[in-house]
Formats: C-alpha cells, sequence, structure tokens
C-alpha cells in the first residue's frame, strides 16, 4: 500500500463516508503499511510526503476526527521520527488531546504513547554523532518544555490566582483543566518511570524556583507511590535531588511544603533500604537533621498578633533552628545558609492566618525502625553527633548556634514515650550500626513498613490485642448497619461531581463508636472506581459561599513558556470582573492548605495500605506454610509414638540377650584367667622388643638427621657457586668491552686535542672519566668479593671433610653394635641390621661422590676466579667504544658516540 491509498481510505473514515472501513481495518493497513515502509532502505521520503498528506487532510477543531486519527498516528510511530512528533504534532494535535475530557481513554492513551515516543533518545541510535547530540537537545529541550507546562500552565492548587480562577470557571472549563493537569502528570510519571536520570534531573533544576516546590513534591508524591518505582529506586537514592529535598526541609519556612517533603521522605526511607542500602547510610546526618528541624518547627502565629521581642541589634533573641517559622516577615527568625550551598528559601506558600507544624511522628517512627541507636544518640548529644561524623555544616553559624539541645530533647520527648524500645538498641552502637549488616538487609519494603507501625505503642498495643484479644479486650467490637452518605471531596473533580456531608457515626456506648464497615467499604469503592456518583444530602460548597455563581465564560490564563506572572499577596485579585478581598484570599488559602494536606495524606494512606496488603499477604502465605509444617510434626508425631513401641520391644529383647551373656561371661572366667598369664608373658617380651626397637629408632633418626643437615649444607653451597657462576656471566661481557673502551680513550684524547676551544666540554669529559673510575674500584671491590667468598667455600668444604670423618667413625661404631647385636638377636634382626648396613654404605659412597663432584666445582671456580684475577690485573687504563654497553652505563661525547670509561 503506497502513500496516496493509505490517505484516501484515512480521509474516508475521518469523512464518515458510507463506504469507508472500520477503525480495526484502518489500524491494520496502517500496520501493513508500517512495515513495508521498514523494508525500504531510503523510507525519508515517504515520510515526509506521508506527514504532509496527513497535515493536508486532518481538521484540528473536529473532535470527531481526533480519535481515528490518533489511532494512525500511534501505529505509524515505528516510521514517524520523534523530532517530527514534537515539532509538527505535539501542538496541534497531542496537546488539545490531552486538555479533552470527552476524549475516549484508547484515543488518550495514543496521545500518551506518542509524546513518551518522542522522548525516546534510543531512537536516534543509527545517526551520526551530530545528528544526535542536535536531537537530544531538542528532546531536552521538549522534556523541559512539558515540565514547564505543568509548572505553569495546569492547575496548580497552591496558588491562589489559580483557585481564584477556577472558581469563576464554567463547569467544561473545569473539566479541562482538570484532564489538562491529570494527562501531563501521568505523562510526567511514565517518563520518570522509563528515564529516571533525565527526569529527575528536570525536577532537580526546577527545584531552585521556590514558588514550584509544591508542585514538585507533589509530583514526587505521586511519582514514588508507583510500583514500578521500586525498580529505579536507587537512581533517585544516588541523585542530588534527594540532598536537594533534604536541604528543602532544613531551609524553607513553609509548613505546606515541609509536609508533603516529610510525606515523600517517609516513603523513600524504606524504599532505599530494600533498593540502596549504602547510599541510605550516608544521608543518615541529614535525616537525623531534618527530624531535629521539623521537631522544633515553630508554628506561624498570626499576622495581627505581636511580633516577637528583639534585641538591640534588631535580631532574634534566639536563632537555632527551633526559631524557624513559616511566613515571618522578618529575617531574624532563620539562619543564614551557606555561601556553598546556592538556595532560594521559600518563605510562605498560603496567604493566611496561623498554620500548624508539620508532624514528625511517621518520620520518626521509620527513622527509628531503620537507625535507632543513632536517632537517639543525636537527640541526646546533637552537636556531639554532627561533630563525631564529620557532618558539613549547611548553615553559616556553628553547630551550637544552630541546635538548641534542650528544646531538642524536650520537644523529642513525646516521640520517643510514645515509641516501644526498639531491640537493637541493646545489641549494637550508632558506630556498629553504620559499620555492621543491617537487621533488615533482607526484608522487603511491605515488611518494613509492617514492623515499623509496630513501633508505635498504639499500634503495638492494638497488635498485642489481636494476639490475646480475651485477656485485653474481652468484649468484641461492634459494627451496626446505617446509611450513610460519602465523605465530601474539597475541590471537584471529574468523576466526583457533587458533595456531600461526612459520613455519620452511631455511638452505642460511651466508649466504643458504631459504625456501619460495609458503608464505608461500598464508599470507598465507589470514590475509587472513576464513576460519576451521586451524593445524598448534598451540602452547599464553600466556593459557592465564597463567590457568586458566574455565568459567563472567562478564558483561562495563558502562560508563556519561561515567564512565571508576579504575584501579589497583599493586593486584591479581579476575577469574572469583581474584585476579591484580602480576608477571602486568606480563607482561600486556608482550604487551598487543608486540600493540599488532606491529599497528602490521603496519598499516603492508599501507599501505605498498599504495602501491608502485600506484607498481609506474605503472613498468609507463611500461614500456610506454618499449617504444613504442623500436618509434618502430627506425622512425626505419630512415628515417634512407632519408634518407642519399638525401642521397647528392643529393650526386652536386650534384656535376654543380656542375662545370656552373663552365662558366657560366667563360662569364659575360667579362659580369661590362664589367656591373662600368657598375655603377661607376651608383655614382658614385647616389652623388650620395644626397647631395641627404640634403641635402633634413635640412631636411625639421629642418621637421617645428619643426611638431612648434609643436604643442606650441600644446597647451599650449589646454590652459591650458582649465583658466582652467573655472575662471572654477567662480568664476562664487560671484561671484553674493556678494549673496545681503550679505542673510545683513543679517540676522546685525539678530539681534546682538536678541541682545545670546548673547555666546559672537556671538564664534563674529566668528570664522566671520574666516573667511570669509580665504576672500576667497584668492580676490583667485587672481585676482592669472589675471592673471599671462594676462601668461604674452601673452608666450607674442609668442614664438610671433617665432618664425613666423623660420619665414618660413627658409622664403624655403629656397625661393631651391629655385630654385637647380630650375635644375640635371632636370624631376622640379623638381616634387617645387614640391609641398614647395606643402605648406610651405599649412602656414604653416594656422599663421598657428591662430595668429589663439589672439590672438582670448586677447584674449576678456584681457576676461573684466578683467571679472571689476572686478566683484570693485566689491564690498566681507560677503554672507549661506539657501541653501549648491557649495563646502560654510558653517554654520549661530542661526536655524537657513546662512551663507558673504567680505570
Amino acid at each position: 500500500m503506497d502513500v496516496s491509498q493509505l490517505c484516501r481510505t484515512l480521509r474516508l473514515v475521518l469523512e464518515s463516508a458510507p463506504d469507508a472501513p472500520t477503525l480495526e481495518d484502518l489500524l491494520k493497513q496502517v500496520d501493513g503499511f508500517v512495515q513495508s515502509v521498514q523494508e525500504v532502505p531510503d523510507r525519508a521520503a515517504i515520510v515526509a510526503a506521508l506527514e504532509d498528506e496527513l497535515q493536508a487532510i486532518y481538521d484540528y477543531a473536529s473532535l470527531t476526527q481526533t480519535e481515528p486519527f490518533l489511532g494512525v498516528l500511534y501505529h505509524l510511530r515505528p516510521v514517524l521520527p520523534p523530532s517530527s512528533l514534537i515539532s509538527t504534532w505535539f501542538e496541534p494535535t497531542l496537546r488539545p488531546a490531552l486538555r479533552e475530557p470527552r476524549l475516549p481513554t484508547p484515543s488518550v492513551e495514543y496521545a500518551k504513547g506518542l509524546i513518551i515516543a518522542a522522548l525516546d533518545l534510543d531512537s536516534y541510535v543509527n545517526e551520526s554523532e551530530e545528528e544526535r547530540e542536535k536531537q537530544q537537545d531538542k528532546v531536552s529541550g521538549f522534556r523541559r518544555r512539558l515540565m514547564d507546562l505543568y509548572l505553569l500552565d495546569a492547575l496548580n492548587e497552591s496558588s491562589g490566582d489559580d483557585v481564584l480562577e477556577w472558581a469563576s470557571l464554567d463547569t467544561e472549563q473545569r473539566e479541562k483543566k482538570s484532564c489538562w493537569k491529570t494527562n501531563l502528570e501521568d505523562v510526567l510519571i511514565r517518563v520518570g518511570l522509563e528515564r529516571p536520570e533525565d527526569f529527575l534531573t528536570e525536577v532537580f533544576h526546577c527545584f531552585t524556583s521556590p514558588s514550584s516546590r509544591l508542585q514538585l513534591l507533589i509530583l514526587l508524591n505521586v511519582y514514588t507511590s508507583q510500583p514500578q518505582f521500586l525498580d529505579v529506586a536507587s537512581v533517585l537514592a544516588s541523585h542530588r535531588l534527594t540532598t536537594t529535598i533534604l536541604h528543602s526541609l532544613l531551609f524553607d519556612n513553609s509548613s505546606t511544603v515541609a509536609v508533603v517533603a516529610l510525606t515523600v521522605l517517609t516513603k523513600l526511607l524504606p524504599i532505599f533500604a530494600v533498593k540502596a542500602t549504602d547510599k541510605l547510610k550516608r544521608y543518615v546526618p541529614l535525616l537525623v537533621l531534618v527530624l531535629a528541624r521539623v521537631v522544633c518547627w515553630r508554628e506561624r502565629q498570626d499576622p495581627a498578633q505581636s511580633e516577637p521581642p528583639l534585641d538591640s541589634e534588631g535580631t532574634s533573641e534566639s536563632g537555632n533552628v527551633s526559631d524557624v517559622e513559616e511566613g515571618l516577615p522578618d529575617a531574624a527568625y532563620t539562619l543564614p545558609i551557606s555561601e556553598d550551598i546556592n538556595w532560594e528559601r521559600l518563605e510562605q506558600t498560603f496567604l493566611g492566618g496561623a498554620s500548624s507544624a508539620p508532624s514528625a511522628h511517621r518520620y520518626f517512627t521509620m527513622l527509628y525502625y531503620l537507625y535507632p541507636c543513632n536517632t537517639l544518640r543525636f537527640l541526646r548529644y546533637p552537636k556531639q553527633y554532627m561533630a563525631d561524623f564529620g557532618c558539613e555544616n549547611p548553615y553559616a553559624v556553628d553547630w551550637e548556634e544552630v541546635l538548641d539541645e534542650p528544646q531538642i530533647r524536650s520537644k523529642s520527648e513525646p516521640l520517643m514515650r510514645g515509641h516501644v524500645l526498639h531491640p537493637h538498641l541493646i545489641w549494637r552502637g550508632p558506630a556498629e550500626e553504620l559499620s555492621q549488616p543491617d537487621f533488615w538487609a533482607d526484608y522487603d519494603t511491605a515488611r518494613i513498613l509492617g514492623e515499623c507501625t509496630m513501633l508505635d505503642s498504639r499500634n503495638a498495643a492494638l497488635g498485642m490485642q489481636q494476639r490475646a484479644p480475651a485477656v485485653i479486650s474481652p468484649d468484641p467490637p461492634v459494627l451496626t448497619s446505617s446509611p450513610a452518605p460519602a465523605p465530601p471531596s474539597a475541590v471537584s473533580s471529574p468523576t466526583v461531581r457533587s458533595e456531600g456531608a461526612s459520613t455519620p457515626v452511631s455511638i452505642s456506648t460511651p466508649s466504643r463508636p458504631r459504625v456501619s464497615l460495609q458503608d464505608m467499604i461500598a464508599t470507598s469503592v465507589a470514590l475509587k472506581s472513576g464513576l460519576d456518583v451521586e451524593i445524598v444530602h448534598p451540602s452547599a460548597s464553600w466556593s459557592t459561599e465564597v463567590f457568586p455563581p458566574v455565568r459567563s465564560r472567562s478564558p483561562s490564563r495563558e502562560v508563556v513558556e519561561g515567564e512565571q506572572a508576579e504575584t501579589t499577596p497583599e493586593s486584591s485579585s479581579i476575577v469574572g470582573g469583581q474584585e476579591v478581598p484580602r480576608h477571602v484570599r486568606q480563607a482561600l488559602a486556608g482550604l487551598q492548605r487543608e486540600v493540599l494536606l488532606l491529599r497528602n495524606e490521603l496519598n499516603l494512606e492508599l501507599w501505605s495500605s498498599r504495602e501491608n496488603v502485600k506484607h498481609i499477604g506474605r503472613l498468609y502465605q507463611d500461614r500456610v506454610f506454618s499449617k504444613t509444617g504442623e500436618v509434618e510434626r502430627q506425622g512425626l508425631r505419630n512415628k515417634l509414638r512407632e519408634y518407642k513401641a519399638e525401642v521397647e520391644r528392643l529393650q526386652r529383647e536386650l534384656k535376654q540377650h543380656k542375662e545370656q551373656s552373663n552365662t558366657v561371661k560366667n563360662q569364659l572366667l575360667d579362659y580369661n584367667k590362664k589367656t591373662q598369664e600368657k598375655l603377661k608373658d607376651f608383655r614382658i617380651e614385647k616389652v623388650n622388643w620395644e626397647k631395641e626397637a627404640a634403641a635402633m629408632r634413635g640412631a636411625d633418626k639421629e642418621a637421617k638427621e645428619t643426611f638431612a643437615a648434609q643436604g643442606k649444607l650441600l644446597q647451599e653451597a650449589l646454590q652459591r657457586v650458582f649465583q658466582l657462576e652467573t655472575k662471572i656471566k654477567e662480568n664476562a661481557p664487560k671484561v671484553e668491552r674493556l678494549h673496545d673502551y681503550e679505542k673510545q680513550i683513543a679517540q676522546l684524547i685525539t678530539l681534546q686535542r682538536l678541541w682545545e676551544l670546548d673547555i666546559q666540554k672537556l671538564n664534563d669529559q674529566t668528570e664522566y672519566l671520574q666516573i667511570a673510575n669509580s665504576k672500576y674500584r667497584k668492580m676490583q671491590l667485587r672481585l676482592d668479593t669472589y675471592e673471599r667468598t671462594h676462601a668461604d667455600l674452601t673452608q666450607i668444604l674442609e668442614k664438610q671433610r671433617i665432618r664425613e670423618r666423623s660420619l665414618e667413625g660413627h658409622l664403624a661404631a655403629t656397625q661393631k653394635q651391629l655385630e654385637g647385636a647380630r650375635k644375640t638377636s635371632s636370624l631376622a634382626r640379623m638381616s634387617t641390621a645387614g640391609e641398614e648396613i647395606q643402605r648406610l654404605a651405599t649412602m656414604k659412597e653416594r656422599l663421598r661422590t657428591e662430595n668429589d663432584d663439589l672439590r672438582d666445582e670448586v677447584e674449576e671456580l678456584k681457576a676461573m676466579v684466578e683467571t679472571l684475577k689476572a686478566k683484570v690485573s693485566g689491564r690498566q687504563g681507560l677503554v672507549s667504544s661506539g657501541r653501549t654497553s648491557r649495563s646502560g652505563s654510558g653517554t654520549l661525547g661530542p661526536t655524537g658516540d657513546a662512551s663507558a670509561l673504567a680505570t
């Protein structure tokens, strides 16, 4: 199928002609076209013509044509270059598809798949290096553009202007904005899971803007909640974005940002513990420092209240971590950041009154479970812990000003009282905890989260109640069935279209509430199903109470890429032609903050529930294994009964055999008496034989030691002789080259007469002659050493001769002893002694032969030394040659030849 035929078929489908094929048939034809084009060597022209035809026939304003056209583009993905998807099809086709809530889900997935394919750098493997770098820059720019669209164009729940604009929009525009943000967030998360390094780097660069941190943290919260994130968690552990999140918790004064960042960090700790254990240990000082900052967080007071007192210099009375206050207009309550860290502090997210401090309970529980010794060591001695660990101070002041030890201890005491004792506090110390293998090294994330939850004293008490309910809670819980409406959502979404009141709870007794478990489950399933839910007993929405209904359709704000509009919190906003007062904006900011915190809490609870379900499944599997083990134990008990019966039968038989054995023993007593007498005689004879054998063994051992000593001495002598021969062979070429050195000396003398003006070079030659003369003296010393070595060898040979004579005398004495023993011993002992004498004689002869050979070698060595001495002593003077010696002792003379000098 060619391009024209394919485009003709597509035009029929888009125009809904009567003879048009179905969408499935069209997609099959597209797959056939892709397969045929891939086999063509030069397909660039075909793809270019295809793109021109597609742009000509597609109507961008028609919603009915978007679904089939996106399907065709998605199936053409293997032949379309990614750069074309970015420059040609994103703005007119893909971006409107992500904004359209009425578009079917498969078409939206097609659009997301095309955007992800446009960000795939593996498609440019076969391109040239220059083209690949150019396309990489284009993909990086497109990824940055997607991130800017998410931060600037999508709905920002933390921006008061965005929420005011949201309140003034009609239902259709709200659905478009919600759909646009949801789809864009889904695309970014998919890209982050496929290429985590690029995604995290882009988030890191966007983190430099304080106004974008809350949105980025919300995006990371959703990103880390994905099940596929476990496969790429090690990338985030080694990325600098992790340190940036910790810096945000240390420097920023916004409690909302701190809550979301703590949620992300609490989820990352068990994941890093499983996927990046060694990398997590490097963050321990910053983690405990974040704990101190959150524990001592100072709540933001209402601006109408009085400000804290200042000293004479206009600064706060305290400047440590505990004095950080969100949104405080005076910078005296914040610590200066170190100059090495380039950070712009975020003071306030929402314009409003007082705000509560972030809770450190979950974070402390997780940190206390993973590193209990280090956590408690820091809370006890914060300054000393930081000094011992050698942690770099992120602030521009000393640790004494950063850490207020009394306040840290007092604020952290409720956290420690609310947790049970960690067992590893008794078994390990802080240093051992970071050096030895972790006790949770083989755990998964679900198990770590489950055991971490049980460190809370309330959860531990509930677990004990479930383990022993009869002791702790004798009355079973009562669940009544009562219809109740679902809880409302703070901001309307595409799935839940109306809002209602909270679920009523009936109280049966003063100490135990009665709730309907079935209604709670049904409501939760309905809200998560993605369907339109009708809420009974609806209540008035806060947006309709604060703002009057607006029927006119106001356009959404246009955001220019790379720019962000500056907002002034003190000024009023104009929405729908009406000016919004300041108190309304403050009320709205408080509601925004509560919605974000509730969503953050819901996200964390859903992630914890999922991990707990995994842990429950593992516990259920362990329970099945325990049941199987119980069956096996029952079988073993039955076998034990059978074995006990068999043991009783064997014991009875053993008793009978013992009676028979007693009778036999009585009969053998007389026989034993007779045998004892014979045995006594045999023992006396054996003792005599052992004495004789011990004497023979001593003699044999002494002879072996003597022979071993002689062999060792001979081996040392042979080794010394070999070394001498080797040195002689090494010095032979040097001796032969003495004639060449003499010729070189003659040449140097001639050159000296010719070059009288070159005095400096003559001095250099003279110095070189002195060096060669010293080398010759060293050769003489070495020759003297050889002579001394020869004399030492001669002395050793004389000692060996004396030793040989002593051995011969000892051998003669041994022969005399053997002759005396031959007369007294039996015929067998005589034959043994004769063999021993013959073996000793043979060994003596062999030693005599080896001594003769060694004597000859020594004589030869002596002759060689004398010859060498005569050759060396008969020559005096200086010899030069044009060759370079093997030892490398030479230099270039004035004529460029190598010369070596010796005297």
